[in-house]
């Protein structure tokens, strides 16, 4: 389903990697090493009044621990692949009249929203979407960010904020002839995530020269932490390739973007959620020397939460094992 409903080549990859078992294929290696361990465990319950030990604590902790990290990563690229999925989502947020809505036509290289001199001219959220280098980016104009008694329009300030929230790049549109301390401090003030890639637009560039244009560039980006900076005119459409190669680099900065397995399926993530909970449990339970048969009863849990991943829930993989490795009844 997600192949024939892709809209770009990076969506199109993300499914073909599933399709060719990329995601299967790692969970089947997790859960083979729970099974392995798991089987140790249910020997000792087998032979439990014989007072022996199969399983390694030592051993089964770092291994709950190694898996937990591997759960932890592939949950936390889940929002990246539902980026690639959806559309990366890019908001366009400053004040009201730098220019964000003209950015946006300029891009969208169609008069997608109405351009004004009125302050608060966009009162709603206006999205559309482009493909920049097989990347699906999904552009989201917002109200222009001030204090406003106007009640439509403070609500379309409140939506801004929302997006800021949502988003995975932000593009800061700022005037440039405004100064560079008083910008940052603008910037600063948005507290973006981590996760989030942020862009600095300092637009209306045309009517500056190109030297002041750069001075003010490097100003501003010493002042935030070199967050990528670039003067632009969205009126006369200068540097809006540049602008375009920062968002796709953007984008490749991610931690998740080198990540061979992208999670991007909301089962699979309830799966892995699941499944880290229950491993969470067997942690606890070798710290806390709880009995081995409650300890199996979380390992079991990891292996099905697992397996509704791989497609593979049985008591099977468990017997063999057992059988495989023991010289059961002789």
């Amino acid at each position: 389903g997600d192949l024939s409903a892709s809209q770009s080549a990076s969506q199109h990859r993300l499914a073909m990697d599933q399709m060719r078992g990329g995601i299967s294929n790692e969970i089947e290696q997790l859960r083979n090493k729970l099974i392995e361990f798991a089987s140790l465990i249910e020997l000792e319950n087998d032979f439990s009044e014989e007072d022996v030990e199969f399983a390694d604590r030592s051993e089964l902790k770092k291994l709950v621990n190694g898996t937990l990290q591997r759960l932890s990563e592939l949950i936390d690229s889940f929002q990246y692949g539902r980026a690639i999925k959806d559309g990366i989502a890019v908001a366009i947020v400053g004040k009201p009249n730098v220019g964000k809505s003209t950015l946006l036509n300029a891009l969208l290289k169609e008069e997608r929203a109405i351009v004004s001199e009125i302050p608060g001219t966009t009162r709603d959220v206006i999205e559309d979407t482009i493909q920049l280098e097989g990347l699906l980016f999904r552009f989201i104009d917002t109200a222009g960010i001030r204090e406003s008694e106007d009640v439509v329009e403070s609500i379309g300030i409140q939506r801004s904020y929302h997006q800021i929230e949502k988003a995975n790049v932000i593009l800061w549109v700022e005037e440039i002839q405004e100064d560079a301390h008083e910008l940052a401090d603008r910037f600063n003030a948005l507290n973006l995530r981590e996760d989030q890639q942020a862009i600095i637009v300092l637009n209306k560039s045309d009517a500056f020269h190109a030297c002041h244009a750069y001075d003010v560039e490097e100003a501003l980006s010493t002042l935030t932490h070199r967050t990528p900076t670039l003067a632009i005119s969205a009126l006369k459409q200068n540097h809006l390739e540049t602008l375009k190669t920062l968002l796709v680099e953007s984008t490749n900065r991610s931690s998740f973007a080198q990540q061979q397995i992208i999670i991007s399926n909301v089962r699979h993530l309830q799966a892995l959620q699941k499944t880290k909970e229950a491993l969470i449990r067997v942690l606890n339970g070798l710290e806390q020397t709880i009995p081995s048969d409650l300890v199996a009863i979380d390992i079991r849990h990891a292996q099905h939460y697992l397996g509704e991943i791989a497609g593979k829930i049985s008591t099977d993989d468990l017997l063999e094992s057992i059988f495989a490795n023991f010289c059961i009844g002789k």
